[in-house]
């Protein structure tokens, strides 16, 4: 399948990006993007977890399933403002597996693959949040399947751009064995959004104006990405 983008447009757009994170985040509505037709690509949004898999716990109480949803929202309306469509795994805070039994979050695992491998996406975002038990570990970090050359790229165009908007976001993008990123087919990586272990870092990952720093990195990242690797 071949799938003609304006490189062009998106590599000019994605230096510009660049030149907006050198001197600062500038909030997401005084940027305005407008294409002649929409972009032949389609993006899967995946939030992590879902229904009674609430996945982390923050100190104050955060559930990282109901945090992963709002960062999707966010990502899916940069993405579809600049012309990308976008397919979520989920729109609210049910789980994928529907009747509850011992294996439920296989079944939930397996029915995100059937989704987004019955998208035609060319790339997969898996939306999480991260826990650990030393309470002071903190910041964002990319995740990319082994041996995954352009799951790798994404990865460092992302982990790129948080870097230049987050001081504290992770150096490494690591390669893991992920079974989002195994059983599906569309290039994809896995963003620990931050630690919800770490009180304060919770307390910003649920401010507003946080959650579109955050998720304006990854749409830039994926453009940017857009910009440099062609199907």
């Amino acid at each position: 399948m071949t799938i003609i983008i304006r490189r062009k447009m998106l590599g000019l757009f994605a230096l510009f990006l660049v030149v907006i994170f050198g001197f600062g985040f500038l909030v997401s509505n005084s940027v305005q993007v407008n294409t002649a037709s929409p972009l032949n690509i389609t993006v899967v949004v995946d939030a992590g977890h879902g229904g009674v898999d609430g996945g982390s716990v923050g100190k104050n109480g955060t559930v990282e399933s109901e945090l992963n949803l709002k960062y999707a929202e966010k990502l899916t309306e940069y993405l579809t403002n600049f012309g990308i469509n976008v397919v979520n795994t989920r729109l609210n805070n049910d789980g994928l597996y529907g009747e509850l039994t011992d294996d439920f979050k296989l079944v939930d695992m397996k029915k995100r693959a059937d989704i987004i491998n019955g998208s035609n996406a060319q790339i997969l975002i898996s939306i999480h949040m991260n826990k650990f038990t030393n309470s002071s570990e903190n910041g964002a970090q990319v995740f990319f399947e082994q041996e995954d050359e352009n799951s790798e790229k994404l990865a460092n165009s992302i982990r790129d751009m948080l870097k230049a908007n987050f001081e504290n976001a992770r150096e490494l993008t690591l390669a893991g064995d992920y079974y989002i990123l195994n059983n599906t087919t569309p290039v994809g990586v896995i963003v620990e959004c931050g630690f919800l272990s770490n009180p304060e870092e919770e307390k910003l990952l649920n401010d507003v104006e946080y959650i579109n720093k955050m998720c304006y990195s990854i749409y830039a990242g994926i453009i940017n990405y857009l910009g440099v690797v062609s199907y």
